[in-house]
């Protein structure tokens, strides 16, 4: 191996990782290792762009077009609502369908889109049928990856392994070479699911679902989280923005509508409450309760002659958590600090800012500082473990640290009077933390858990009273328990899930400024099979994830076009042209008739019939834009100019050698197996395109080594990257059913292993038939 080819394999492998990884977008991946291919010389300027041009990239670009015809116009929809009309409740008959269908639409559109545009339809045949979504969710997808092996434009593995032949003088795949295979392997799939794939499927009983109106209320458990507040006569909300009132931030309460006059309509930070107004919440009335006992208690902040009464029993430090520490990874809570070191912690210090409150539930990284509050003897044990380094205060932070202390009293008659510490859990939903007690003008402090509490004593909190300040603007408002209607004629509830590759996955919901943009609230967010009530603004959502979305039915009708999310059910779907039908029928049926007689290439004739498509008003030029997956494409062109590397330095040749000189004594099928088994390896946590163009020159130049025709080796290649069914990243169909299915990454591994295996099989099996060596 030469220093230039190692050079090469080097800079692969670094895409290879950024690209399994995706610690960069794909795409950015191929753009910076194009960039640097052209800077080292493997490519020449000239050649760096003719990836653009490419045949495979206007073929892909015509696809994404003609298929959005097909869904604009309700072809694809249609499909999908006959499928339970024709079969209906029978459970292996509608995976069988639900698979056929999918594969069929797929043989001639993305399989993303397939998925999308049946995905509604698949829900409501479950809920109408009663089987668990979860059985046919991911049939829907297995369906639609193995659909498009069909035919020529069925994935863009297939577009690229034909016009790589031609761009060797060779003959391309025609339109329909791939169908016999394709259909076997949807054959094959589809017996795999309804025998041994239906037994290893999961049964999500409650899963997301489009469900019937109330259903929703009762599986994400909202009847315990919603409830109403009256806004009566001389309460201090009155008069008040939301902004100003504060309610919500203060009090962890989510401020779903408001009521007046008959009427809800959705609440903005500059709404001003009226008296009379219902304000309908999402919290937990029964924790609100217990804290308005706070309201009524005397407090303020920590001042001077009380910190110095509790400062002559116990000091202050600093308590940096160095790498090896065991406390790095959990939280105050989990660690059960007080318990283990005697110490009680005021605040959390990283990168020079104290952390917000509870800090009880901050996970501990490195290099934080703890202020830790204990004797001076309790201190200076600390100071002598290894993992912590522990330090004196300056004036400065030990002023600023009793600024964020505040203190309660407890009056008397409290029903907190007599109370052990630990069943105080007002200060606790409030987010205070009790690190001392004044009794009879004495600190109390290093609290055990089972002291009690007395009338008139004083509780020194770690936190901020903004809890305490919010439950004293409740006054004259009257809870009413009882569920508020949350769909109406006007408003109402969906699922939705995140989109493939969905630029919110990794961000909050606060990141997203989800309400203000979209005018939608998230009440509840579905993961792990288990609703989640709490801190959603904070919740970094992930695939798999399912928003349950509330507002008004016109802001989710918009919604339904929004790319980064899929809503589960029909009612936000767009607005369909069917009177334009017909000619997506008949673009479709062009570009089949221009390839198939000859006229055209496949590239020129799926040109056309997207052009036709648009000319006919089946899809406007904006709608075929937003239907192109730009990142599939740029992405392809990209990394095209690869294979001009591999072929210039000699890299192709020496893989090629080396698969030879170890499969090649076993004969022609175990060089097909190997090459089968590498591609689909590659593509279980890649898009196939990548592994396509690595692997198209090592193919070609080990038939050519071994005499071999070109035709049966850039099958197996090109149709292995469907046989990735062991992760849901494979593919973004996968991804897309994820959340609708409630399927964990376990869940992949366990079907689509067996799968991925069986097509490989088959394929090293039966191309052979079709395409001799």
């Amino acid at each position: 191996m030469t220093l230039e080819i190692g050079i090469l394999f080097v800079v692969l492998a670094v895409m290879a990782f950024l690209f399994f990884t995706e610690k960069l977008p794909v795409d950015l991946t191929a753009f910076m290792g194009l960039v640097v291919l052209v800077f080292t010389g493997y490519i020449e300027s000239s050649e760096a762009f003719s990836g653009f041009s490419s045949p495979a990239v206007i073929t892909l670009l015509s696809v994404f077009m003609v298929s959005g015809a097909l869904l604009q116009t309700g072809i694809a929809d249609y499909v999908g609502q006959k499928v339970n009309q024709w079969i209906g409740s029978r459970e292996k008959m509608l995976i069988v369908a639900i698979m056929v269908t999918s594969g069929v639409l797929s043989a001639f559109m993305p399989n993303i889109a397939a998925t999308a545009v049946l995905l509604p339809a698949v829900a409501s045949i479950a809920r109408q049928s009663g089987v668990s979504p979860s059985k046919l969710f991911m049939p829907l997808s297995f369906g639609a990856i193995l659909g498009g092996t069909t035919t020529l434009v069925g994935t863009p593995p297939n577009i690229l392994a034909s016009e790589m032949l031609v761009a060797k003088g060779m003959s391309a795949f025609s339109l329909f070479d791939y169908t016999p295979l394709g259909v076997i392997l949807v054959f094959i799939g589809t017996l795999y699911m309804i025998t041994i794939g239906n037994k290893l499927n999961p049964v999500r009983t409650i899963s997301t679902a489009i469900r019937e109106k109330g259903e929703l209320v009762k599986v994400y458990q909202l009847s315990d989280n919603v409830f109403s507040i009256r806004i009566h006569s001389g309460s201090n909300l009155a008069g008040k923005t939301l902004k100003q009132a504060n309610v919500g931030k203060a009090l962890g309460l989510q401020i779903i509508n408001i009521r007046r006059k008959g009427k809800r309509f959705h609440p903005k930070a500059e709404t001003l409450l009226n008296v009379g107004d219902i304000l309908v919440v999402k919290g937990e009335l029964h924790s609100l309760e217990q804290l308005m006992g706070l309201a009524k208690m005397e407090g303020g902040k920590t001042e001077q002659h009380h910190f110095e009464r509790v400062a002559e029993m116990v000091k202050m430090r600093s308590v940096e958590l160095l790498s090896t520490s065991d406390l790095i990874g959990s939280s105050i809570a989990q660690s059960e600090f007080r318990t283990r070191f005697h110490a009680v912690i005021l605040a959390i210090r990283r990168d020079g800012k104290f952390l917000s409150h509870p800090i009880q539930n901050h996970t501990l990284h490195a290099g934080d500082q703890l202020i830790a509050m204990a004797p001076l003897e309790t201190l200076t044990e600390m100071s002598k473990i290894e993992s912590f380094k522990v330090t004196r205060l300056g004036a400065k932070e030990i002023k600023s640290i009793r600024q964020r202390i505040a203190w309660l009293r407890i009056p008397e008659g409290s029903q907190l009077d007599g109370m052990r510490l630990r069943d105080v859990r007002e200060t606790e939903l409030a987010g205070l933390f009790v690190v001392a007690i004044e009794r009879e003008g004495k600190p109390l402090v290093m609290l055990s858990p089972d002291i009690q509490v007395q009338a008139e004593d004083r509780l020194f909190l770690t936190g901020h009273m903004k809890v305490v300040r919010g439950l004293k603007t409740l006054t004259s408002v009257e809870f009413l328990p009882q569920t508020m209607e949350l769909e109406t004629e006007e408003q109402g509830m969906v699922e939705v899930t995140l989109a493939p590759r969905s630029k919110a996955a990794g961000k909050t919901l606060t990141e997203l400024d989800f309400r203000d943009r979209y005018g939608l609230n998230v009440i509840a967010i579905w993961r792990g099979g288990n609703p989640i009530h709490t801190e959603l603004g904070q919740l970094k959502l992930e695939f798999g994830d399912a928003l349950l979305v509330q507002g008004s039915w016109n802001r989710i009708r918009l919604f339904g076009s929004e790319r980064e999310f899929v809503v589960l059910s029909p009612v936000a779907q767009e607005t369909r042209r069917k009177a334009k039908a017909p000619f997506a029928l008949a673009s479709l049926l062009l570009m089949v008739a221009l390839v198939v007689l000859g006229i055209q290439p496949i590239h020129v004739a799926a040109f056309t019939a997207a052009t036709f498509a648009v000319l006919s008003g089946a899809i406007t030029m904006e709608e075929a834009y937003r239907n192109v997956e730009w990142k599939a494409l740029f992405l392809v062109a990209t990394i095209l100019p690869v294979g001009i590397a591999m072929e210039r330095t000699g890299a192709a040749h020496l893989l090629a050698v080396t698969v030879t000189d170890h499969l090649g004594p076993y004969g022609p099928y175990a060089i097909l197996a190997g090459l089968c088994g590498l591609s689909s390896l590659l593509s279980q946590c890649l898009d196939g395109a990548p592994a396509v163009v690595l692997m198209t020159p090592v193919a070609l130049r080990i038939a050519h080594e071994m005499g071999l025709s070109p035709f049966p080796i850039m099958m197996g290649v090109s149709l292995a990257p469907s046989a990735a069914f062991m992760t849901p990243f494979s593919h973004k169909a996968n991804l897309l059913v994820m959340g609708a299915g409630g399927y964990r990454v376990i869940d992949y591994v366990r079907v689509g292993t067996p799968l991925t295996l069986i097509v490989l099989l088959v394929l090293v099996v039966m191309i052979p038939v079709f395409f001799p060596f």
